[in-house]
């Protein structure tokens, strides 16, 4: 890999040997050599020495508790945020049930420059369809923009120590998933920017080990309280987006 390049994590179980297979060969199409990181198996309570999470406030949120899975996808999160923070470089963090298309390589290019003035850019989008707003032109007709709702997921970003340390002071009781806490930008101060058009995408063709089957239902009550918390968090965005207006570098 050029080494002008940020480094590539790909976080992956030690249970699925098959998709880091298919990651790095993905990426060496790319000329790309990721890291792999050993993701922490919440099946195996390995996620309870980082664990911060707390129950009673993702139920009085969400109506429904986390799954292990989701715990232990924050944790392997948390985990490589206090490795780039305390490294002092910037780095790529992907997962292992990806779709890598041609021109992903150029994308990191960008990041170096981009990232002497933004902490963190995602590089992946669960949401495709939300129509974000330009802040930048860049090199071969990418773009940079930012998303007044968070895009989703934590397919691939790219982040800074600085980043690092801002998702890591709001982490100290976790009650989402690590994607929704990602997109949480009024309360980290990290706002949802991305490099367009994406050159990854979550790959729907394999076994999924964050949500196996379908969830139980809410009951009304916690229903209720998760869409009440939902109104409460766009109101907190709209007032962030209000007074944090987009900048270029």
């Amino acid at each position: 890999m050029n080494s002008s390049l940020p480094s590539i994590h790909v976080v992956n179980l030690d249970r699925a040997p098959e998709r880091w297979a298919k990651v790095t060969e993905a990426l060496a199409r790319e000329g790309l050599t990721p890291q792999r990181f050993a993701a922490i198996d919440a099946a195996k309570g390995e996620h309870l020495t980082v664990s911060r999470y707390d129950e009673a406030a993702t139920l009085a949120r969400r109506g429904l508790p986390l799954r292990p899975a989701e715990l232990g996808c924050f944790a392997s999160h948390v985990l490589l945020w206090q490795a780039i923070a305390k490294s002092g470089e910037a780095a790529v963090i992907m997962e292992d049930d990806l779709k890598i298309d041609a021109g992903f390589a150029r994308v990191l290019g960008l990041l170096p420059e981009l990232g002497r003035h933004y902490p963190m850019i995602r590089l992946s989008a669960l949401q495709r369809g939300r129509q974000p707003r330009l802040i930048a032109e860049l090199e071969a007709g990418y773009r940079l923009v930012r998303h007044n709702k968070g895009p989703g997921g934590t397919q691939a970003y790219f982040l800074t120590p600085l980043g690092a340390e801002r998702l890591l002071q709001d982490t100290e009781v976790w009650f989402e998933p690590v994607d929704d806490h990602i997109d949480a930008y009024w309360r980290h101060g990290l706002a949802a920017l991305a490099i367009t058009p994406y050159r990854v995408d979550h790959d729907d063709g394999g076994q999924s080990y964050i949500q196996p089957g379908k969830p139980p239902a809410r009951a009304p009550s916690a229903w209720l309280r998760r869409k009440l918390n939902r109104r409460l968090d766009r109101l907190r965005a709209c007032w962030w987006l209000a007074t944090h207006p987009p900048g270029k570098p």
